[in-house]
């Protein structure tokens, strides 16, 4: 019995290891290029160029599908994986405003390409009892990388290039994994299309709206929480760790929501979710004489919370959808997640230039806040089997 399960287990532990390179790429570029651009452009420009990682990540949801059909899924997240590297490349010599913009869109399609095939083939071969977890395990192990990069930015803050050579330099190490199980995830990864992704968007709204929330603030977070908090008096170095112990919340904290979306059940754990999110940035919208150490306890509660929205849903549409229309859900997961991140940090921009610091924690907690009634009200998923009879 236990045989079959050891290459499933093999192949997702290689996914997950192959997408934190995701993550650190993301990581490190998000807040990395913000802080390289405050000084060039105003907020809501640098707002604008952060969205191009999102564009990228729509094409990648354009190119999946035919990709997928002509090399396989495994060779086209491999393909991902080169975009990536080249891209990172790119921006460790660029400073202008449009060209980073155009090798901000090349690293977002690459990174599209490697998670919508990653995260696909987790859900199809996760057992239903353990999906939570697994898709615990998988966002905690891709923040892990938006803690590393914000850190390795406050270690070496005068050498940009560097470090996003070495970021290139792992991307390329992400080939090892993908390719190590090209085979069993071209078989679980059956091609859509892209009326697939439109009946997929349709089935499930509530959820595809919660993964907005959760993508949009991320995207904000990781990319201007940097500057934000220098807005709100922080020097360099505290405002782009307040950003990393965001992330440390993603990392400590979605292990925890798996293990609670598989006990208490997926409804009570995003309702949760939308209620910490929101009791963490009440404090924000008031507090700005906060000191350095209750704003970074908010920021890992919040971390966590917000990000949990992101893993329920994928647990969510694992238990959904099947064969194509799990992975046109999961391009659908990912035309969200880069709609948020196009939306998220350009009105973010504007509105730190309006309202400052205090307006755009107030605007999160609005949106929390109607999540929270909305999802009371109309969020009524279909739990396990398991879960049944503890959820009424």
């Amino acid at each position: 019995m236990t045989r079959p399960q050891n290459p499933q287990t093999r192949m997702m532990v290689a996914l997950i290891l192959g997408v934190t390179i995701y993550g650190l790429a993301m990581g490190t570029t998000y807040p990395l290029l913000g802080l390289l651009l405050s000084d060039r452009v105003s907020g809501a420009l640098n707002g604008l160029n952060t969205a191009a990682t999102g564009l990228g990540l729509m094409t990648g949801v354009v190119l999946v599908p035919g990709l997928a059909r002509r090399l396989g899924a495994g060779r086209a997240a491999q393909a991902g994986v080169g975009l990536l590297a080249g891209a990172l490349v790119a921006l460790a010599f660029l400073r202008d405003f449009w060209p980073v913009f155009a090798a901000r869109m090349i690293l977002g399609c690459g990174a599209g390409l490697m998670f919508i095939v990653a995260e696909t083939a987790l859900n199809a071969a996760a057992a239903p009892e353990r999906r939570g977890r697994i898709m615990g395990v998988y966002t905690a192990a891709n923040a892990l990388g938006f803690v590393l990069g914000p850190a390795m930015i406050a270690l070496m803050p005068d050498r940009p290039a560097a470090l996003l050579l070495v970021c290139a330099a792992i991307a390329l190490m992400a080939l090892i994994p993908f390719a190590a199980v090209e085979r069993p995830v071209s078989r679980l990864v059956v091609s859509g299309s892209g009326r697939h992704i439109v009946s997929a968007l349709t089935a499930f709204p509530l959820a595809f709206g919660f993964l907005f929330i959760a993508s949009m603030i991320d995207a904000i977070a990781i990319s201007l929480m940097p500057v934000i908090m220098l807005d709100r008096d922080f020097d360099v170095s505290q405002a782009v760790l307040l950003a990393a112990v965001f992330h440390v919340g993603l990392v400590i904290g979605q292990p925890l929501i798996g293990l609670a979306l598989d006990g208490a059940g997926r409804r009570r754990t995003v309702l949760g979710c939308c209620g910490l999110s929101l009791a963490c940035t009440l404090p924000l919208v008031y507090g700005s004489g906060m000191g350095f150490w209750p704003v970074a306890g908010l920021m890992l509660v919040w971390g966590g919370a917000n990000y949990g929205l992101y893993t329920a849903g994928l647990a969510l549409i694992g238990d959904r959808f099947r064969a194509e229309m799990l992975t046109a859900a999961t391009a659908a997961l990912a035309s969200v997640y880069a709609l948020a991140a196009v939306i998220g940090p350009a009105v973010a921009g504007g509105m730190m230039n309006a309202l400052g610091a205090q307006g755009l924690f107030g605007a999160a907690a609005v949106v929390y806040l109607t999540a929270l009634c909305g999802g009371l009200w109309l969020f009524r998923p279909v739990e396990p089997e398991w879960q049944k009879h503890q959820i009424r």
